[in-house]
């Protein structure tokens, strides 16, 4: 009975091991994809947004959740779809931002409220968490490595890139650089197969 718990302990620290493995690859995998599509991304989560905000409405209409767990669910996700008219540039100090965790945190204890009054089942729980209250946050955390990757194309006040090269008061050395490598690869020309 005792090897029998040895390696019940070692499978079980394996599983959790390789789990966390799996979690990481497949988070990595989500920020690599959000990087490189940015317009998807934006779309996948306005249809989120939709789809869980008609779950809201089918809890409250067909499962009698209460109304101040749906109405706090609702305007949550009204604040989220609100971001994406910047996605993927998130402000952590903008009032939407702030305005966001603190309904985060308030929808949090009403839930927690709601499932303990109506004695639900862990599954009930974990899944109305999952799904009406985590799911759309988890996607702006993942996606918060897209901001990080954009190349600045305009400012409000002036174009950033060109704005460099037109400026008559800067020196050209970046310019110069790329103009001595566009010699050199053009003077040997010749020596190309």
């Amino acid at each position: 009975m005792v090897f029998m718990l040895i390696v019940t302990i070692l499978a079980t620290v394996t599983q959790i091991a390789l789990i966390s493995v799996f979690i990481g690859a497949g988070l990595y995998f989500l920020a690599e994809f959000v990087e490189e599509h940015n317009t998807i991304t934006k779309k996948l989560i306005k249809w989120t947004i939709n789809i869980i905000i008609l779950c809201h409405l089918g809890l409250y209409f067909f499962d009698d959740v209460s109304f101040d767990l749906i109405a706090i669910g609702l305007l949550s996700h009204g604040v989220y779809y609100f971001w994406l008219s910047d996605f993927p540039y998130i402000s952590f100090t903008s009032l939407s931002f702030v305005f966001s965790l603190v309904l985060l945190i308030f929808s949090h204890g009403l839930a927690f409220k709601f499932f303990v009054q109506r004695h639900s089942t862990f599954l009930e729980v974990l899944s109305y968490f999952t799904i009406c209250i985590w799911m759309v946050p988890f996607m702006y955390v993942v996606s918060l490595s897209a901001n990080d990757n954009i190349l600045p194309t305009t400012n409000s006040e002036k174009k950033i890139v060109s704005g460099y090269f037109n400026n008559q008061n800067r020196s050209y050395k970046l310019k110069n650089i790329f103009n001595y490598i566009a010699d050199m690869t053009t003077k040997n020309d010749h020596l190309k197969y």
